[in-house]
């Protein structure tokens, strides 16, 4: 259960995302620098090593939710935590590395969800969706987009908040940090669909904030409902180019 926002630039970008839970599973823990073989990555921690958003030094950033108006085929059972996908991702430098690992990766045993990888080197935001036995993807257009998650219905939750984003895209500073901000705590509508989520077992546990531009990748976490947020300080690495033979065009590859 989450909201997803990306506000796309020339050749950088920014990504906001709400994350709805249910109470009792706590905010997690706050974002940190996490160094792997030859990338830096930021990310918060849901408290079983796993994440729902992330950036890394490349400026890629990913984020999951998950796909709750799908029918699995068969029997799904969760034998392993989808949050272990991000972390297992996140220290490619292109779309084509990215895209290598997923060549091997194995999410049988994890429940369906939707992945949104944004590659400002590539100038594309792809999709991929594992319905518990089989994993498509979609290529979306360099364009900015919102993504949504209820357990109580997807397909209702994009009707909902979509509106409350489509009337938020005429405010004079629409696209902009504060309004992301403003977009994510709003509880426009009211009910179990507002942005900003308050239901008796669930609510808006935390709000992350990736702010992308040509030289630096930052994070911002408020651990708690955005409706309540006060000043977050980023974390920032220095943003590595992507050298011209690592971007690749794949779009037409099978995963």
């Amino acid at each position: 259960m989450c909201t997803l926002t990306v506000v796309t630039r020339k050749d950088a970008y920014l990504m906001a995302m709400n994350r709805d839970e249910k109470i009792a599973r706590g905010a997690g823990a706050p974002a940190e620098m996490h160094e792997f073989d030859s990338t830096a990555a930021i990310y918060p921690n849901d408290g079983d090593g796993g994440t729902w958003i992330a950036a890394n030094e490349y400026g890629i950033g990913l984020a999951l939710l998950n796909w709750n108006d799908i029918t699995p085929p068969g029997a799904a059972l969760k034998k392993r935590s989808r949050g272990r996908v991000i972390p297992a991702l996140v220290d490619s430098r292109c779309l084509s590395d990215l895209h290598a690992v997923f060549s091997v990766s194995n999410f049988i045993g994890m429940l369906p969800f939707r992945l949104v990888g944004v590659f400002p080197s590539e100038r594309e935001i792809w999709e991929w969706r594992w319905d518990s036995t089989r994993l498509v993807f979609e290529v979306h257009e360099w364009k900015s987009r919102h993504w949504f998650s209820s357990s109580l219905s997807d397909k209702r939750a994009e009707t909902l908040r979509g509106t409350a984003c489509s009337n938020a895209e005429h405010e004079s500073d629409a696209g902009s940090v504060p309004w992301l901000r403003r977009l994510h705590a709003s509880h426009w509508g009211g009910g179990p669909f507002s942005l900003c989520v308050h239901r008796e077992d669930v609510k808006t546990l935390s709000y992350s904030e990736i702010v992308v531009t040509p030289g630096h990748v930052q994070m911002g976490h408020f651990r708690g409902s955005p409706c309540t947020m006060g000043p977050i300080q980023p974390m920032e690495i220095e943003r590595t180019p992507v050298r011209h033979f690592d971007v690749c065009d794949i779009s037409s590859s099978v995963v």
